[in-house]
């Protein structure tokens, strides 16, 4: 089973009995279809709509209220229940939802990290383990991220979508590209390189003060803040691929 909806009783006719999907946000008085021996049952077309807010809500009730939807269950669902769209769309859109979902699952480590530290009593090879696994955690949602943004930027000339790219990825797209670029070739930066060239701001992505004190990523004069800005890139990028999959 992919997913389920209440059906609603319509009409009798005969010994068929008509039903249809109870419709998104509709008041539900609690009827229910009753088949007596020898009847049929049956949806007429039109009568089995399922929206993919419905689904999105329907999925959210596994979690604890404002927790983050994983929106790649929510876009398999859709996709796979007649939506429709061509084989291509539907794996790049999946794509990018895993790796969206994979950031916010980063970053949730991210915070629970950042507790920790913030504990008392902590000996010093604790604080180590927990300060370097909250760095990679940090690296890693930024890549993963920095891909998504990338998708949603090339949406309408790939996808064909005619959905706006939300305002925060365009306003902090320079940012994510800039950090994403320096932990993806972190090897370069290591070097105090840039694509095999001393750069100034190279070794600046080592530098994790910012991060540690301010929760803010920093690299050269781009920055990104953990608690305002990847929240929201994550939400608005979220809200982005239902927006695409509804129209795919």
């Amino acid at each position: 089973m992919v997913i389920w909806f209440r059906i609603v009783p319509v009409r009798r006719e005969g010994t068929t009995v008509f039903g249809r999907t109870l419709r998104h946000g509709e008041s539900d008085d609690g009827r229910r279809v009753h088949l007596r021996p020898g009847d049929d049952f049956s949806i007429e077309p039109g009568g089995l709509e399922i929206e993919l807010d419905a689904i999105d809500e329907r999925e959210a009730t596994a979690f604890a209220d404002g927790e983050y939807v994983p929106i790649t269950p929510v876009l398999w669902i859709w996709m796979s229940i007649g939506a429709g769209g061509a084989d291509d769309k539907v794996r790049y859109l999946l794509a990018a939802a895993r790796r969206l979902d994979a950031a916010n699952v980063l970053l949730g480590d991210v915070e629970r990290r950042r507790q920790v530290l913030a504990g008392d009593g902590l000996a010093g090879p604790a604080i180590r383990r927990e300060l370097f696994g909250l760095i990679s955690a940090v690296e890693l949602a930024v890549v993963a991220l920095g891909r998504v943004c990338d998708m949603i930027e090339k949406a309408s000339s790939m996808l064909h979508s005619t959905v706006s790219v939300p305002p925060t990825v365009i306003a902090k797209q320079a940012a994510v590209n800039s950090i994403r670029n320096a932990y993806e070739h972190i090897e370069d930066r290591a070097l105090g390189t840039v694509f095999g060239k001393p750069h100034p701001d190279a070794l600046t992505i080592f530098n994790h003060v910012d991060l540690l004190q301010h929760d803010r990523i920093s690299y050269g004069s781009a920055s990104l803040d953990l608690k305002a800005d990847m929240p929201a890139l994550i939400s608005e990028a979220r809200q982005f691929l239902k927006d695409v999959a509804a129209e795919v």
